[in-house]
């Protein structure tokens, strides 16, 4: 088995790392570099970097059309495998290969798209997990050769979600992957489908209620922040105390968005319209990432302010 291995995001390079000790990969096929922040030139891919101190051959084609579909079959690879690249590949593109798969860090046919651990954890999912499944036209849709679920608590964040599935993707795959005898079966149950996470998703509405506000504090951490306007200058609000699913409903009399208190141990008491959450961390104009009571100490007037 010879792979061209796809990936961009940072997710796959556990995965990377287990298929090179192998000594399975041919070409790591990688998004183009791309601007950094503020400007500063332009970064290369988290998988480019590390396949490159590796010693592998990296390709970067703006879009996968007959130049570039030539350069990956002068390779010889007879495997696809493709794990957060970010494109879709065309019939034209798949037909050079003799078996593609691709890691899809949910329960398909649940969350297909971009963006699955971002929103396992934004809709409260109890349970996500990882696919690898073969590669169809459509989006997500080909069919599975293995799902291993996981069980959430509540207190996950995108980030600490996406480094549990990274460890967790080379042992579930690569038995698969070697197996001879496997079997990919149909797609069961109705799909849901993601989008690409814009600033926009950060936008806190106080009025969606305790649980959901909690998740998509952790949901949109480290990117895109969740944030609400405090005296109309946006507040970051990076961290939250406790489970998601363990929110006690209960009677409140502060205005929605309120910070009540510095609860020692918990963080800014925060009035939703069913029950209260508890602010760890915030990131406040100009300034560093702080914990609770290190905001507070800068600024006593904000018990009592409205966030909205």
């Amino acid at each position: 088995m010879r792979i061209v291995f796809a990936a961009t995001g940072e997710i796959a390079l556990p995965l990377l790392d287990a298929l090179n000790e192998r000594n399975l990969i041919a070409l790591v096929l990688t998004a183009p570099d791309a601007p950094g922040k503020r400007g500063k030139g332009l970064i290369p891919s988290p998988i480019k970097k590390r396949a490159l101190e590796l010693g592998l051959e990296v390709y970067q084609p703006l879009s996968i059309k007959k130049e570039a579909r030539e350069h990956i079959a002068s390779y010889g690879a007879d495997t696809l495998l493709s794990f957060c690249y970010g494109k879709i590949f065309g019939p034209r593109f798949l037909s050079i290969f003799s078996e593609t798969f691709n890691v899809h860090p949910s329960l398909l046919p649940l969350h297909r798209g971009p963006s699955p651990v971002y929103q396992a954890v934004r809709d409260g999912d109890r349970k996500t997990g990882i696919a690898l499944q073969k590669i169809g036209l459509g989006i997500d849709e080909g069919d599975i050769y293995g799902l291993l679920p996981l069980e959430l608590d509540g207190t996950e964040t995108e980030e600490s979600l996406s480094e549990r599935v990274a460890s967790l993707v080379p042992s579930f795959v690569l038995p698969i992957l070697l197996d001879e005898g496997r079997k990919a079966i149909p797609q069961s149950g109705e799909p849901t489908f993601t989008s690409f996470v814009s600033k926009d998703d950060g936008r806190i509405d106080f009025s969606a209620g305790a649980e959901r506000v909690h998740a998509q504090i952790r949901a949109c951490y480290p990117w895109p922040k969740a944030y609400a306007l405090l005296d109309g200058v946006p507040l970051y609000l990076t961290g939250v105390y406790g489970s998601g699913f363990a929110i006690e409903k209960c009677h409140v009399s502060e205005a929605c968005g309120t910070i009540v208190s510095l609860e020692k141990g918990k963080g800014l008491k925060i009035a939703l319209p069913d029950g209260y959450i508890y602010v760890t961390k915030v990131l406040p104009p100009m300034k560093k990432e702080m914990d609770a009571a290190s905001f507070i100490n800068g600024r006593r007037d904000a018990i009592g302010r409205v966030l909205s």
